[in-house]
């Protein structure tokens, strides 16, 4: 205190007035709210004090990770005269606000800025990590998707390069869109539908997190550049493999669903529907890990439909960073949002499936082994 008492007399001797008793007073108080301000600096006095386990937690990625992340953006096209802050804090004041469900208000109050510095570095952010590691999601190939269809042989489900599903991420009433009630789905919120494509690892290969949450997933799926390429040339996609889906998705010879249950299924179709729910688990795995890491899919409040996609698509991204070095996740004890549909063969325009699917179906059934497979995940 001696110190700013001196820096105060100091600035109190260049005035005039005689009686410098209360500017010394002001003076003093000043250097001491901005001296509890910088030992409460959240980024420069807290977070270097976390244990890895720590930092993990509060942003998801390892602090290794961060300083990779901040060299791979540096160069790319910010717009520096609007940035308020180094890198470093968009950086982790972004991957804080996805990983809690902190109000927005609060992250700002924590990072000692404003709440709109806060939503648009976020929108920043994602979009760059939505467009410059767009290589992060890739489908499987070559060794890859060899790797992918052997685990899932471990689930019993012979040639299955991928697993598909949805989940919902809930939204406010979207605006500047055609048709908003077209995002109100079946339990009745505004939503975009999450399509994710995985492999055995649990790894996003593909997803698409735009469509609206009214649409039917056959409908999404065949929107998705996976059900276009499957429609234009599938041995190039799949390489003699297929993918593995729910009721939800038409069943082909390159995707595969379970036999319809009306409770008299023969021994090796139960079979053969309990190696498909045993396949699926680990898609399902994907989006409880993907929704534990990053709880802000439970409200991102974004209200444009694109800057939501870009967030959506940027946590997939960072879902699989975490994946390279295998960063732990707590998981939440509520599932993501689930949306019950009708089966796709029940829907006025559905069908049983194709005659290639229904007979291949039929080949993997009448061959799966009564052994019990060993899960997944």
């Amino acid at each position: 205190m001696a110190a700013e008492t001196c820096i105060a007399f100091l600035l109190a001797e260049e005035l005039d007035a005689d009686d410098n008793v209360p500017f010394v007073a002001d003076a003093l108080r000043h250097l001491q709210e901005v001296r509890n301000k910088a030992e409460r600096n959240y980024i420069n006095t807290v977070v270097p004090k976390y244990s890895i386990s720590e930092f993990q937690t509060h942003f998801q990625l390892t602090p290794t990770q961060v300083e990779e992340l901040i060299m791979s953006l540096e160069p790319l096209n910010w717009n520096f005269m609007r940035r308020k802050w180094p890198l470093r804090n968009i950086i982790l004041s972004s991957l804080w606000t996805l990983t809690t469900l902190e109000s927005y208000r609060d992250v700002a109050e924590r990072f000692q800025t404003s709440k709109s510095v806060i939503c648009d570095h976020l929108h920043e952010f994602c979009a760059l990590i939505a467009e410059h590691f767009s290589d992060k999601i890739s489908w499987p190939r070559g060794p890859e998707a060899e790797a992918s269809a052997a685990g899932f042989s471990l689930a019993g489900l012979p040639g299955t390069l991928c697993a598909v599903g949805s989940c919902h991420i809930p939204i406010d009433k979207p605006q500047g869109v055609p048709v908003p009630e077209a995002y109100l789905n079946g339990k009745m919120f505004y939503s975009i539908n999450l399509m994710g494509f995985c492999d055995h690892a649990g790894r996003f290969v593909h997803v698409s997190a735009e469509h609206p949450g009214g649409w039917h997933n056959s409908q999404v799926f065949e929107t998705t550049e996976v059900g276009k390429a499957l429609e234009e040339d599938p041995h190039a996609l799949l390489r003699g493999h297929h993918l593995v889906g729910d009721a939800t998705f038409p069943l082909s010879e390159h995707l595969l669903t379970p036999f319809p249950d009306y409770g008299n299924l023969v021994l090796r179709k139960g079979r053969y529907n309990w190696r498909v729910l045993s396949a699926l688990k680990v898609i399902q795995s994907s989006f409880r890990v993907l929704h534990s890491r990053f709880r802000r899919l439970k409200s991102l409040q974004m209200h444009s439909i694109a800057k939501t996609s870009a967030a959506v698509r940027a946590c997939c991204i960072l879902h699989n960073v975490c994946l390279e070095n295998n960063n732990p996740v707590q998981l939440d004890d509520t599932d993501c949002d689930t949306v019950s549909q009708e089966p796709f063969h029940s829907l006025p325009n559905g069908h049983s499936g194709s005659l290639g699917g229904i007979s291949k179906r039929q080949d993997i059934a009448a061959s799966l082994s009564k052994k019990r497979p060993q899960d997944i995940m």
